[in-house]
């Protein structure tokens, strides 16, 4: 019974400790969006020099807590 008790207090304290728990609607939106971006740049090779910096920033910058938010980044 330790064993359960202790896994789910470690998995507990990942998912806390994660950006996730912070996720809006909006980021939801931004990430589906890079996504999107990303594969029109890559599967459908649709300017994917312009496309994929752009996807990948998309996709960086809306993962609540990141860093990103401090300040002087």
């Amino acid at each position: 019974m330790d064993f359960i008790n202790a896994f789910t207090v470690s998995l507990q304290a990942v998912v806390e400790g994660s950006g996730f728990v912070g996720m809006t609607g909006g980021n939801v939106i931004m990430i589906i969006v890079g996504l999107v971006l990303l594969y029109l740049a890559f599967a459908r090779d649709f300017e994917p020099l312009l496309l994929s910096p752009i996807a990948f920033g998309c996709i960086l910058a809306n993962i609540p807590f990141n860093g990103f938010e401090e300040p002087g980044v």
